[in-house]
């Protein structure tokens, strides 16, 4: 008997058949073809095709671009908070307020809010990554998101991105995974391998139906995987919340892949959702050197990146 493929596609029967909500099962990775750490830098044109996995974004004029820096104002911790701290969160009466507005615009939104946004023109793209890397003064910390990786360790993302520069994809179907690829294939290309320098992939599945069809292929999804990423491939199973993990990421269509740039401090230096275009590919590839570069206190700098 032929082996089943290592994609598997579930088919909801309420979701619109223009799009499906699948489990995300894998990414795309691409072992590097040289062991030697490749040395970073500024590309001027692609290094390979990344193949045409969702349909052309052919007209972004109608999407905004990225409106301000995401992530959050303080740097996360990897430690549950106390029962004391989680009182004092439930009697703040400014994250009460945020609480309810979350909700009352979740109770208007219809059960097909995300999948007929998506259906739109760009796929449902929410916004156009920034040219350059976000000035580290300015940028804000990526939350603490916990999970199990294929080794079946328990991983916070806090104790994982430090010291490196990370390429963070969030998925949680297939369409999500076809578009963090065409973001991280050319980056991968470039730097995979590299000393200081990581991808790390978070598939978040909330909902415990899924979780446990994804988990039921964990040996098949090894088998595509290169060991040495078994680590950085992390399950995120519970439910995150709006106001400290969804709203600071700007989360907000549960379809669609995101892809961050996070530097050795945790900072948010640069990010894309969608499926990506060919500026903003070129323009990630340019962000993730200049990063790396000046990490080993190099002098590479992207046109027109002011000095962080």
């Amino acid at each position: 008997m032929a082996s089943r493929p290592a994609s598997y596609t579930l088919r909801l029967a309420s979701a619109p058949r223009a799009v499906r909500a699948v489990p995300a099962l894998h990414p795309r990775f691409t072992r590097p073809s040289s062991t030697s750490s490749p040395k970073p830098t500024v590309p001027t044109k692609e290094k390979g095709k990344v193949d045409n996995v969702a349909e052309s974004i052919s007209n972004t004029s109608d999407i905004p671009p990225l409106q301000r820096p995401l992530g959050i104002p303080e740097h996360p911790t990897a430690v549950n908070k106390t029962w004391k701290q989680k009182r004092r969160d439930m009697l703040d009466d400014d994250r009460a307020k945020e609480k309810t507005k979350v909700l009352l615009a979740e109770a208007k939104q219809g059960y097909f809010h995300d999948y007929n946004r998506a259906r739109k023109g760009g796929g449902g793209k929410l916004w156009i990554a920034p040219s350059v890397l976000i000035r580290e003064d300015r940028a804000n910390y990526f939350p603490d998101i916990s999970g199990k990786n294929l080794l079946g360790t328990n991983v916070h993302t806090t104790d994982l991105f430090a010291g490196k520069a990370t390429l963070v994809s969030i998925i949680s179907t297939r369409l999500s995974e076809e578009h963090v690829q065409t973001f991280s294939q050319p980056v991968l290309e470039d730097l995979e391998g590299h000393p200081r320098f990581q991808s790390v992939t978070i598939n978040h599945q909330p909902n415990s139906l899924k979780t446990w069809i994804v988990s039921m292929f964990t040996s098949s999804l090894k088998r595509t995987i290169p060991k040495e990423n078994w680590g950085n491939y992390i399950y995120a199973t519970s439910s995150w919340s709006e106001l400290d993990i969804l709203q600071p990421l700007n989360l907000d269509n549960h379809l669609l892949g995101y892809t961050f740039l996070v530097d050795q401090n945790c900072k948010v230096r640069w990010a894309g959702c969608g499926e990506a275009t060919e500026e903003e590919r070129q323009n990630l590839r340019r962000a993730a050197a200049v990063l790396v570069g000046r990490m080993k206190g190099g002098s590479i700098k992207a046109e027109g990146e002011p000095s962080a």
